[in-house]
């Protein structure tokens, strides 16, 4: 399996990207800075032997996600899975609560992710977005009562991830009758958006979304819950959500395909 990697320099992507190299996968990574990886004593053997490249690039920077397609496909072999869990650096804020810098960081990725990508392949690559539980209305009434007041502190954060939701929604045709969040803030999804994927809805044939619950630094354990409309998860581990990714999405993709996943304790 070839996989290209977009915000994997550290976090859920970065343990990811660990699993699927072990497994024997190949891995690119399309990073900002290519030094925060260059000299990665666990990824120096694969870089070495081929198995992972890295890619210098900008996810919103359209042109430098082109770029990262097409060197990742340069050899013949076609990409078959990539895996977006591009994510910014919150900062808290007394006014806001948390808040990153751009304010459309995934978004933005995302769209530029699905208008590289040729609608008109074959078959089309796997792609795995992560974004995050309780950021549609639905999966907000399905987190414990006492965690929500966190969740207040992170809504400048969940508009950056419902303006992801709300692309792959449209780009996979998904029942409109399902969407009950309306549109996204225009600084998040500008107006006119869909004509940059083509103006098309319903292209987009192969996709899981992972919606992690809080997260945080500990360690795998994968004793987590994995499913739709889940309620009482609290928290997840980075780590384990990677080995959600790389163990159970990929390997029973049939499964998860075309469904919105939350993953948690």
């Amino acid at each position: 399996m070839k996989v290209l990697a977009i915000g994997a320099s550290r976090n859920i992507g970065y343990f990811a990207a660990h699993n699927l190299l072990r497994a024997g996968n190949t891995v690119i990574f399309q990073l900002r800075n290519v030094s925060a990886l260059d000299e990665d004593e666990f990824l120096r053997p694969f870089m070495k032997s081929g198995q992972a490249k890295l890619v210098k690039g900008d996810a919103l920077v359209e042109e430098d996600v082109r770029t990262a397609w097409t060197e990742a496909n340069a050899d013949g072999i076609p990409v078959d899975t990539v895996l977006l869990s591009v994510g910014g650096t919150p900062k808290f804020t007394l006014s806001k609560g948390f808040v990153i810098n751009p304010p459309n960081l995934c978004t933005t990725s995302l769209l530029n992710l699905l208008s590289v990508i040729p609608h008109d392949l074959p078959t089309q690559p796997k792609i795995i977005a992560v974004t995050s539980n309780g950021v549609t209305a639905d999966s907000h009434k399905s987190i414990p009562f006492l965690a929500k007041g966190f969740y207040a502190l992170i809504s400048v954060p969940h508009a950056d991830k419902l303006g992801m939701e709300k692309v792959i929604h449209w780009s996979a045709g998904w029942s409109e009758d399902s969407w009950k969040d309306g549109d996204p803030e225009a600084h998040i999804l500008p107006q006119g958006w869909e004509s940059k994927l083509g103006g098309r809805a319903g292209w987009l044939k192969s996709i899981v979304v992972v919606r992690p619950a809080i997260l945080t630094d500990g360690e795998e354990a994968a004793k987590y819950k994995a499913g739709e409309d889940l309620s009482g998860l609290w928290t997840v581990s980075r780590r384990d959500v990677a080995h959600f990714i790389s163990n159970d999405v990929l390997k029973n993709w049939s499964k998860w395909e075309g469904k919105a996943v939350s993953v948690g304790y």
